[in-house]
């Protein structure tokens, strides 16, 4: 009986596993999502890093006691200067972890560099880095409003393919 009822949960946790693969307009989406997000990624990493070099300059005198942390469930109070390297890791997790999201765009967009051309790079950027609407570009560059919207979707499908592989294309 129980072995019954674990094939039977197995078979429920994978076909709901199965169920919830994003499909090609999720990664599309969230290629779109994480484009946009670039240039605010940037601006934290440059808050972060002058976070950083705050929290090291500063002093800790430990005069307020409204404020107690205690270190894990040993009960041991932590000292002001373990305090601070607390503080200052979590800050460094943060800025570690939008670094490496803005070090992947980095890498597709090289990539997309290296197997298109510039100005699909450039098409990118102007769009979702710069905000630039499409129909300014559209003008710009003598083509039509639907030519550079073509375009646009051609591009975000091939970095959805670089960021999610094979996830993109069911």
């Amino acid at each position: 009986m129980d072995n019954k009822k674990l094939i039977h949960d197995t078979v429920v946790a994978t076909l709901a596993a199965l169920n919830s693969q994003p499909k090609p307009q999720d990664c599309y989406k969230a290629t779109e999502d994480r484009l946009y997000a670039y240039p605010v990624l940037l601006e934290n990493i440059k808050r972060y890093k002058l976070d950083i070099r705050d929290l090291k300059k500063e002093k800790n005198t430990e005069k307020s006691k409204d404020i107690t942390c205690w270190g894990g469930a040993s009960g041991i109070r932590l000292t002001p200067e373990e305090k601070q390297q607390a503080r200052i890791m979590a800050v460094e997790v943060k800025l570690a972890r939008d670094q490496a999201e803005v070090d992947k765009i980095d890498r597709i967009l090289n990539r997309l560099e290296a197997s298109e051309d510039a100005v699909a790079v450039d098409l990118i950027r102007q769009v979702y880095f710069f905000c630039v609407p499409l129909d300014d570009i559209a003008l710009r560059e003598g083509v039509s409003l639907s030519t550079i919207q073509r375009r646009r979707t051609r591009l975000v499908r091939q970095l959805a393919l670089m960021l999610y592989g094979a996830e993109a294309l069911m």
